[in-house]
């Protein structure tokens, strides 16, 4: 029993240190400009969540990526098809109407049916361009072919901490996600908007 307590012990007690070391880490990165200005900013750390990110989760991200992207160029290139096949429907119904009895007439029929031959040229190139966004598979999927999915590529932090910002001299609080070095032991950046973005 004494022994299955002290590695317990033992085993809060690294858990606490590294806690601390990345808790430090975090606030030198944000307190340290691009130049290596340091500014005390007075941080605290209120909530801090370590979690690895595994070659299966960077594949979900990628496929969650793509899924959101095909998506929209799907919407767009249909738009666009939907958008050709209006403007034939509406050129039709003018050569269907025109009666061409008169000679400018004649002349407004001829312009209509070449502009329509034009409009038909048009929706078989936006139809053709749907069809390879349709089948778009772009080479980031591949990414990882080959690879464990259980290999670490890095660690992620979601951080919760408040700081003195002396700009409008009161304290804010914020959450950023920073992403770490395998062994946690350097920031490669904070992710915004899905992308990783340094100093």
């Amino acid at each position: 029993m004494k022994k299955l307590f002290y590695i317990l012990s033992l085993i809060l007690f690294s858990c606490s240190d590294y806690s601390i070391a990345q808790e430090q880490l975090i606030i030198d990165y944000l307190e340290t400009s691009s130049d290596g200005v340091k500014t005390d900013l007075k941080i605290k750390i209120t909530d801090l969540e370590v979690s690895d990110i595994t070659v299966a989760d960077s594949i979900a991200i990628l496929q969650k990526k793509y899924e959101k992207e095909k998506i929209n160029k799907i919407n767009f290139a249909e738009s666009r098809v939907a958008g050709a096949e209006k403007s034939i429907d509406e050129i039709t119904t003018k050569i269907d109407t025109n009666d061409a009895s008169t000679l400018n007439r004649k002349a407004d029929k001829l312009s209509d049916e070449t502009l329509k031959k034009i409009l038909l040229r048009e929706l078989n190139e936006k139809e053709e361009n749907l069809k390879g966004v349709q089948d778009w598979q772009p080479k980031y999927l591949n990414k990882y072919t080959g690879r464990d999915e259980n290999e670490l590529l890095v660690k992620k932090s979601i951080t919760t901490f408040s700081y003195f910002n002396p700009k409008i001299n009161t304290r804010q609080e914020r959450t950023e996600t920073f992403v770490l070095s395998k062994d946690g032991s350097e920031i490669l950046g904070i992710l915004y908007k899905g992308k990783l973005r340094g100093k």
